[in-house]
């Protein structure tokens, strides 16, 4: 399984909005400047984590970007399945299989499927922002490893 560009890219804009939202709204353009993505694209993987109800948007002159909950609330699942949509290793445990009766290695798919949604359930955005805020006490941090 291979995550695409939007989880990703969800995470750390969510990680930067928490980094940087302490007093007023973060502006797409900072983001943008933050974490290397450009204003479109930042545009485009905002919209369903808005719907999902992790972010919302602030207009005017000082708008920008608010989480809509606590760090401590929102956990890498919430923004993988907003951003890339429930996490199954095979097409076929969302679609339904017409062999689902007699195929033998569902069973392996789904389970490997619930291990990674309960490994993502469990860290939260205020983790990975402490974990942020002790790496860069130290050394800078990359991102695109």
């Amino acid at each position: 399984m291979k995550l695409s560009t939007k989880g990703r890219y969800a995470t750390r804009i969510l990680l930067c909005i928490a980094r940087l939202q302490d007093e007023q709204p973060v502006p797409k353009k900072r983001i943008a400047e933050q974490e290397g993505i450009s204003t479109d694209y930042i545009e485009q993987i905002i919209v369903p984590l808005k719907n999902a109800g992790l972010v919302n948007s602030v207009r005017g002159l000082r708008g920008g970007f608010r989480l809509a909950k606590d760090p401590a609330d929102i956990t890498v699942y919430d923004v993988l399945s907003a951003s890339e949509g429930d996490i199954n290793l095979v097409g076929c445990l969302a679609e339904g299989c017409s062999n689902s009766d007699k195929c033998v290695v569902q069973r392996v798919w789904q389970g490997a499927s619930n291990v990674l949604r309960d490994y993502f359930s469990q860290i939260t955005l205020k983790e990975l922002h402490d974990d942020y805020v002790r790496r860069t006490s130290e050394q800078p941090i990359n991102f695109s490893i």
